[in-house]
């Protein structure tokens, strides 16, 4: 046990060492986001080589002085105040960082221009912290399209193209039988005749006129629970005969009177109403979309929507990339849709901020300061001290 510890605390860096640390530390990080604001980083996403812009703040921590003189413990815990501050508000990583290395200020930045947000103050957030392409056309056309109050899915879709779509409708919270998971095609809006049931169907014979009735039309039973038998046979019946039921649990109407759904083209059972599964009929169809755990059907009363971005093969090994920049894009976007917008100069760029983010990134500058400055000394294990100590021979 004593040699473990003596391992442990043979090497530590005292006050003078982690200041110098401190200075090479800001010194490297100034340099870093100079480069990225002037366009001159670059980093490695699967197997494409890749342009770094503001929102690839992040990437750019992630290889930061992997070979440098700074010691890994004081990094560590000035890449834990830029990440932890970026989880909490978006952007706000980035803004702190600027403001520790100097390069931005709040008695420069006091007299900037802050206003309410309106379209144009948006787009510009979105803009300058994209510096163009594909991610930042997506987001301004969402917003457009209402992110700012709707719910946003961003996937990877089977198609060539990226495709942008909406869904209006009312959600029904549930989910759809795992049996059918790989078989139905999700979020593609299609006409279904909708059977709810407010109770569970426990055996095949209850919906037997259903499956009658369901050889020409796509059909959705919704309900409280299916017992297995029930659900076994209509996967059964979807191989064999192409009979198109999807069994979906309903935890959730989304309405406060279950016989209203009546209004919307639903066949409704239920006991209240003294209906029986086995009576019940389909109807017209209906617009709906069925996800994973939850479905959407058209209702004229509803002005809700969801927004699906569909990132096509056509990216190829930067999918996810792109799908990461965009979530990241609409987040400033409804950051600066919400607090305002501040428009700040950065090594002669121009940087439009959301004031959300703008006073996170204040108060976590500050936290740092203060964690550094009362900083006493870093312990390190004696490898690892032999290690860093390595590295910066090799560097000289």
């Amino acid at each position: 046990m004593k040699s473990r510890i003596k391992q442990f605390t043979n090497s530590h860096l005292d006050q003078r060492q982690i200041s110098a640390a401190i200075r090479d530390a800001k010194k490297e990080l100034r340099e870093m986001c100079s480069n990225l604001f002037s366009g001159k980083v670059a980093f490695k996403y699967e197997n494409q080589i890749c342009t770094g812009v503001p929102i690839d703040f992040h990437r750019c921590l992630s290889e930061w002085a992997q070979s440098s003189s700074i010691d890994f413990a004081i990094r560590n815990i000035i890449l834990s105040s830029f990440y932890s501050t970026d989880v909490v508000q978006g952007g706000s990583g980035l803004i702190s960082c600027l403001f520790w290395v100097g390069l931005l200020s709040v008695e420069d930045n006091s007299n900037q221009r802050k206003t309410r947000a309106r379209k144009n103050d948006v787009d510009n957030v979105i803009e300058s912290w994209s510096r163009g392409g594909m991610s930042s056309s997506i987001a301004k056309k969402l917003i457009c399209l209402g992110a700012c109050g709707s719910e946003v899915e961003l996937k990877e879709g089977q198609q060539y193209a990226t495709v942008v779509k909406t869904i209006q409708g009312k959600k029904i919270i549930g989910s759809i039988d795992p049996l059918f998971a790989s078989r139905v095609s999700l979020g593609d809006e299609t006409s279904y005749c909708v059977v709810a049931i407010d109770g569970f169907v426990e055996s095949v014979s209850q919906i037997h006129r259903v499956l009658e009735a369901s050889e020409k039309q796509s059909v959705v039973i919704m309900a409280r629970g299916f017992f297995p038998d029930v659900s076994n046979t209509l996967a059964e019946s979807w191989i064999s005969r192409g009979l198109r039921v999807i069994p979906f649990t309903a935890t959730d109407w989304g309405v406060a009177n279950f016989l209203s759904l009546e209004k919307s083209g639903f066949e409704c059972v239920s006991n209240e109403s003294g209906g029986q599964i086995q009576n019940a009929r389909l109807q017209n169809p209906i617009n709906m979309t069925v996800f994973e755990n939850y479905a959407i059907y058209q209702n004229s009363d509803c002005q809700s929507s969801k927004l699906i971005v569909s990132f096509g093969k056509d990216l190829a090994a930067l999918k996810g990339l792109s799908i990461d920049r965009t979530k990241m894009l609409i987040s400033l976007g409804r950051f600066a849709a919400r607090s305002g917008v501040l428009n700040v100069t950065i090594e002669e760029s121009s940087l439009h901020i959301p004031m959300s983010s703008y006073v996170a990134a204040i108060r976590a500058e500050q936290s740092l300061q203060n964690v550094l400055q009362n900083l006493g000394c870093v312990i390190v294990s004696k490898k690892r001290r032999k290690n860093v100590e390595s590295i910066r021979r090799c560097c000289l």
